[in-house]
C-alpha cells in the first residue's frame, strides 16, 4: 500500500524526496536512510519501497531486507539502523500530540480529539512528524487542511 498526500503531490512523478508515507515506514522499521541514498536507488527501487507493506512484523523484515539489499549494492554496506518507533504517539486515538495540538492552534482552530481519532494511520502520522518538523512549517497547515476536507489516498 502506498499512502499519497495531495500536499506531497508534487514530488510523485519523480519521487525525488522521501515520501511522508516511506518515512513512517522507516521509523515503523527502524532502518535508516538519507535523501542522498534514496535519490541513488533507481525509481523502480523507490516504487518498490513506496508500495511495501509494513503492517505484520514478517512484512516489516521484508521491507527491511530490501532495504539493506539496496544498502550493500549501492553503498557496500548495511542500511543503518536505529530503535524502531514502538507506542508512537500517531497511534493513539484518545490523545492529540502536545505538538499537534501546538501547531493546529495556530490556524484558530486546534484538533480537537474527535477529528483526530477519525483520521487514519497515515494522516496521523504526517500531521505528527510535520508537527516537530523545523522546516517548511507551511506544510503541517496544507496537510492539516486537507485532512479536514477529507483528501488522501491509497494506491
Amino acid at each position: 500500500m502506498f499512502y499519497r498526500y495531495r500536499f506531497e503531490s508534487e514530488i510523485y512523478p519523480t519521487l525525488s524526496r522521501i515520501p511522508l508515507h516511506v518515512r513512517m515506514k522507516l521509523d515503523l522499521t527502524g532502518v535508516k536512510i538519507s535523501l542522498k541514498d534514496w535519490l541513488a536507488f533507481s525509481m523502480e527501487e523507490r516504487n518498490v519501497l513506496c508500495h511495501l507493506a509494513v503492517e505484520t512484523d514478517e512484512e516489516r523484515r521484508v521491507f527491511s531486507s530490501y532495504l539493506n539489499l539496496l544498502s550493500r549494492r549501492y553503498f557496500g554496506e548495511e542500511a543503518a539502523l536505529v530503535s524502531p518507533a514502538t507506542d508512537p504517539p500517531w497511534d493513539n486515538l484518545d490523545y492529540v500530540p502536545d505538538p499537534v495540538q501546538s501547531r493546529s492552534k495556530e490556524t484558530g482552530q486546534a484538533v480537537t480529539t474527535h477529528e483526530w481519532s477519525q483520521w487514519n494511520l497515515c494522516q496521523r502520522y504526517a500531521l505528527f512528524k510535520l508537527s516537530i518538523s523545523k522546516n517548511e512549517p507551511e506544510v503541517f497547515f496544507a496537510a492539516l487542511r486537507e485532512f479536514r476536507e477529507g483528501s488522501g489516498k491509497t494506491s
